[in-house]
């Protein structure tokens, strides 16, 4: 449902009363309502805790991030959902990641400014997702039996990834290379099914629910990583 230019997520369950929730990072609207009640009454609802839902989004928006990295030795950072620990090496080397148990070695040359460790960091992550996203994609592609797009990774301050229809041109935030698998996997499916059908609407949850049963608990997954404060990387 769409209200003001603000997308709200309906679900109807078999509840007594209407649920309301706003997520980080981006504030997300979600509403869980009883099963027997209308569109119209969930729009009703919602525009009668239209001050709330406002208020909770600018608490959110107002969040601290996470603190400016360093990029130095001790800092934790994501991949795959899991946390490492940074070390950086300095070495009269071109700068290379490698992951050693749960450590995350950064290897760059001696006196190396906190921009080219940044850099080194984001190449590494890009390349990794890339490599991941090359073989999901393919994979649901061929099971959703799509073809003729084109898909590309980028860095997003408010989404996951999004899909212009018109173009059949796909787009994965590169953040997604620090959440959980299955939760990238829950975005790869989410924009190919809006190739078949561009709006949130029952349509779309139908053929969410047919390629992935469970999109729900991985949606709320993703939503409740707790290291995903965004352009953090």
């Amino acid at each position: 449902m769409e209200i003001d230019g603000l997308h709200i997520d309906v679900e109807r369950k078999p509840i007594k009363h209407l649920h309301l929730s706003v997520y980080p990072p981006d504030g997300r609207v979600h509403l869980s309502m009883p099963e027997d009640l209308t569109d119209e009454d969930a729009r009703l609802f919602i525009v009668a805790k239209w001050g709330w839902i406002a208020k909770q989004r600018a608490n959110i928006a107002a969040q601290p991030r996470q603190a400016q990295r360093q990029y130095v030795s001790g800092e934790n950072y994501y991949y795959l959902g899991e946390r490492y620990e940074l070390n950086v090496v300095e070495m009269p080397i071109q700068p290379t990641v490698i992951v050693k148990g749960n450590q995350l070695y950064l290897y760059v040359r001696p006196r190396s400014s906190k921009a080219k460790r940044q850099e080194a960091l984001r190449l590494w992550y890009r390349a990794r997702l890339q490599q991941l996203l090359t073989t999901m994609v393919d994979e649901w592609a061929a099971k959703m039996e799509e073809q003729h797009f084109t898909w590309q990774i980028e860095q997003m301050r408010n989404r996951w990834g999004s899909c212009t229809v018109k173009t059949r041109r796909l787009r994965f935030n590169l953040e997604l290379a620090r959440v959980p698998r299955q939760c990238i996997e829950y975005i790869v499916v989410h924009e190919l099914c809006h190739l078949k059908e561009s709006r949130h609407n029952k349509l779309f949850e139908a053929l969410m629910k047919k390629y992935m049963p469970d999109w729900r608990k991985r949606r709320e997954q993703l939503n409740e990583f707790i290291a995903m404060p965004m352009k953090s990387l």
